[in-house]
């Protein structure tokens, strides 16, 4: 009876640890056209009611709720693939140098560039970063073979990494917000919950956008998914309150 019970609690456990991990289709409430070529990531600033978004042409830009351009700061001979705010300076990382340019929030004046150094091909460098309060550390992640999150300390110096390549074929954007980190696959079509202090993936939704480079959240918990082929934003529900 005991051997029993003990089986049944286990294949329980497992069928919980299943359901937990099947993928739910999303649906976007909807899209817009952006004025933005190639937008590669987007962030949302909480304190101006703004956002940014960054370009693979190099160049930055902060818009209003419906992402027209309100400002731009262009940054010679990069590669934008990922943009963080904390509202008071933003953050703006080029994918080929290894760079991670620190601007001023108010008039997006270039105020430093760290160079955090990763080997492989130029494409191949840091495609997302946020900050996890959590570990009180910046993250940065690549893009794909392998997949590597690095953690930071405040003054971007790399503290520990974790190769998370069994978790999506790449990953896109990663945003920290609801005391939970959130990772989009571009390959995938696919938004992650992850557990910020293990990293573990906790649940999965599917995405019918092609293309999903960037995610950000707004005031009020939605999604924004920016798709630079398309050239478009699209908007979700909160996930969560589905």
């Amino acid at each position: 009876m005991i051997l029993k019970k003990t089986l049944l609690l286990s294949i329980t456990i497992i069928s919980f640890s299943v359901n937990a991990q099947k993928a739910i289709k999303l649906k976007p409430t909807k899209s817009i056209s952006v004025s933005i070529p190639e937008p590669s990531d987007i962030c949302y600033n909480p304190k101006s009611n703004t956002y940014y978004i960054v370009s693979d042409t190099g160049i930055l830009y902060e818009t209003d709720e419906n992402c027209k351009v309100l400002k731009t700061r262009v940054q010679k001979d990069t590669d934008f693939e990922a943009v963080y705010t904390d509202g008071v300076y933003v953050y703006a990382v080029d994918e080929s140098n290894r760079t991670v340019y620190k601007y001023d929030n108010q008039n997006l004046e270039l105020i430093s560039s760290i160079v955090i150094a990763y080997n492989g091909g130029r494409n191949k460098g840091y495609e997302s970063l946020d900050f996890n309060p959590e570990k009180n550390k910046f993250i940065l992640v690549t893009e794909s073979n392998p997949v590597m999150l690095f953690e930071l300390d405040l003054d971007f110096k790399v503290t520990s990494q974790k190769d998370i390549s069994d978790i999506a074929s790449d990953i896109s954007s990663a945003r920290y917000y609801s005391n939970f980190l959130w990772l989009l696959s571009d390959e995938d079509m696919m938004l992650l919950k992850v557990d910020p202090s293990t990293y573990k993936v906790l649940q999965r939704w599917k995405l019918p956008v092609i293309n999903p480079e960037g995610l950000a959240f707004d005031k009020n918990g939605n999604m924004l998914i920016s798709c630079d082929d398309m050239q478009r934003v699209y908007y979700f529900n909160n996930p969560e309150k589905k």
